[in-house]
């Protein structure tokens, strides 16, 4: 059954993932954590732990919340992307991306007068006119500017865009994923939607797509490690069970026509 062999094959990954961990060689520069290796090291681990919990929400059959996390890989993907193509300047990017937002929530904070402890607000506003005085653009990075940095992943947006109306927000899409219109006592609703075996196959491909595609690239960032060996046979499983999954929707649709 494919789907188990795209559950064979995202465990896979996820080991070669321990793997580049493991036999990674990043030292410690003036950089600190502010290094492009490390941030990709940080991506790395962020991308083990997203698959991992993907995976066991698709073993209990939580398809929208899988996929919100598998969303969540694609972006992981881009942010890689970018430590890749502009290495420090993609980290000023990051950097300049949480100052921007920390400077929003203060304004919030303020906006929405709270009642603070003294003390409290003394240093929020210290902050805040730190941030005012750093020069910092309003525009913040976003996952389709990042995504395009590179044409052949400029197109998985589409794959992020879907998972996002699907399953990250409460779309009307999304929505109605609960609503049960045929039931026998009239339209009800139902908090453990029924899944379908062809959205759970393709959840499957994209978190394999993203997540080897985290790995790939945070391995070459990084010089290449002995635990990132597998990664071209990996890439070839995926080919290979992708044009599988193709084919039966083909079938599938030729059956059903």
């Amino acid at each position: 059954m494919i789907q188990d062999e795209w559950k064979s094959q995202c465990a896979t990954i996820g080991e070669c993932a321990t793997a580049i961990f493991a036999t990674a060689d990043v030292k410690i520069t003036p950089k600190g954590f502010a290094d492009p290796q490390f941030l990709a090291l940080m991506l790395l681990a962020r991308t083990a732990s997203n698959l991992k919990a993907a995976l066991i929400l698709l073993d209990s059959g939580q398809i929208v919340e899988a996929r919100t996390i598998t969303r969540c890989c694609l972006e992981n993907l881009y942010w890689v992307v970018g430590l890749a193509e502009d290495g420090d300047k993609f980290v000023k990017q990051m950097r300049d991306d949480e100052l921007s937002h920390r400077r929003a929530l203060g304004q919030a904070i303020f906006a929405g007068e709270y009642t603070l402890d003294q003390e409290v607000e003394q240093r929020l506003r210290d902050q805040m006119r730190d941030l005012n005085r750093s020069g910092l653009a309003n525009k913040t990075l976003n996952p389709k500017v990042v995504a395009s940095m590179r044409d052949d992943f400029k197109q998985t947006y589409i794959f992020y865009s879907q998972l996002s109306s699907d399953s990250a927000h409460p779309s009307i899409s999304a929505l109605n994923r609960y609503v049960v219109p045929d039931h026998p006592e009239g339209p009800g609703f139902d908090t453990v939607p029924i899944v379908k075996t062809a959205e759970i196959e393709e959840t499957y491909e994209y978190l394999s797509m993203a997540t080897m595609g985290v790995c790939v690239a945070v391995n070459q960032i990084i010089g290449g490690t002995s635990g990132g060996q597998k990664l071209n046979a990996i890439a070839e499983q995926h080919t290979i069970l992708s044009n599988r999954s193709r084919a039966g929707k083909k079938t599938g649709k030729a059956a059903s026509a």
